[in-house]
């Protein structure tokens, strides 16, 4: 009997950690908080310091926050500057999720976890996120005649990370007063790190469209409501990821 409980002991004190959970706040333009939490009997209140690593990347994030607990869990608020995300994480990205390498605890009750989450679980919170980063600045009509009719939406998108993003295409429909009146798509734009990026996005107008929906208001000078929706598409070396587009603005005429 002694040699089975030995082996169950033995078993259970070479158990791995628990898999972690993570959630992200947006908290600005600049940085996030990312909420580790794993079962609350693996460590003590206190003050966390450790390193994360992601996607069997050499290169570490050092982590550090107040533990606390509540409800069974432990969990460690940490705040991340995304300048500082490096950029080998990215060239790892997965769309599907990633694996994680987590060495750290409280004082000297240390722990290695390792494990990994898929995208779909985690939880995200954002304070208008869109707007932090994405925004319409204004859609001008560069060209305007009786029978044609061409136009510009000026959008600044800022890349808070040190290292340029790749734009692979894009693709938007600019509404109206709610009626659709052109498309437009680009490729190969670059989003150049740690700065404002403004794009002018050439867009198809429907003549008689625009003259159905914001043809007196143009004539007049009067206030046109437009929205431009569609996505945007960044590569990356581990894959596409998608960002859609839902942008409110103003159309001023060529004047």
């Amino acid at each position: 009997m002694l040699p089975v409980i030995a082996l169950l002991l033995a078993i259970q004190a070479a158990a791995p950690p628990a898999p972690l959970t993570f959630s992200v706040r947006v908290e600005n333009e600049k940085e996030a908080v990312v909420t580790i939490s794993g079962p609350a009997a693996e460590l003590s209140p206190g003050p966390f310091r450790g390193t994360i690593a992601l996607n069997g990347s050499s290169v570490e994030l050092p982590v550090s926050g107040p533990l606390t607990q509540a409800s069974g869990r432990w969990r460690v608020p940490v705040t991340v500057r995304f300048a500082d995300v490096p950029s080998d994480w990215a060239d790892r990205l997965k769309t599907d999720g990633f694996t994680y390498r987590l060495k750290g605890g409280v004082g000297s009750a240390t722990k290695e976890w390792n494990g990994r989450a898929v995208w779909k679980d985690i939880e995200a919170e954002s304070r208008d996120l869109q707007s932090q980063f994405v925004v319409l600045e204004n859609t001008r009509l560069t060209e305007m005649s009786l029978l044609s009719s061409e136009a510009v939406a000026d959008v600044t998108i800022r890349n808070p990370l040190s290292f340029d993003l790749k734009i692979a295409e894009t693709e938007y429909t600019l509404f109206a007063n709610g009626q659709v009146v052109g498309q437009g798509a680009t490729r190969g734009l670059i989003l150049h790190a740690g700065q404002k990026n403004r794009l002018s996005l050439p867009v198809e107008i429907e003549h008689s469209a625009l003259l159905s929906a914001a043809g007196s208001a143009l004539v007049g000078g009067g206030d046109v409501a437009v929205k431009l929706t569609g996505k945007l598409v960044l590569r990356l070396k581990g894959g596409d990821v998608v960002v859609p587009l839902n942008l409110s603005g103003h159309l001023t005429d060529a004047s």
